[in-house]
């Protein structure tokens, strides 16, 4: 099971925002962010970019056929 864990670096020690309950020798991936992209995600985006994203698929080869059997389609890679 994956768990997301929101964390910063102090010093070069690795801090998380939420205290964290870890068993003995537990197995952890760290992924690390880049400043640019931290320092953008934080920026305060106006609420009609989203705008810009619209219809931006309309023309995709992928989603030219019909919606519910590409659902089907994707539902049966699971099994």
């Amino acid at each position: 099971m994956y768990q997301a864990i929101e964390a910063i670096s102090k010093a070069g020690v690795i801090q998380p925002l939420e205290p964290v309950k870890f068993d003995e020798n537990e197995h952890l991936v760290i992924l690390r962010l880049s400043k640019a992209y931290v320092d953008e995600a934080g920026s305060s985006a106006s609420p009609a970019d989203w705008k810009k994203w619209s219809g931006v698929l309309k023309d995709s080869p992928n989603l030219n056929d019909d919606p519910v059997s590409t659902q089907n389609a994707l539902r049966s890679d699971w099994d």
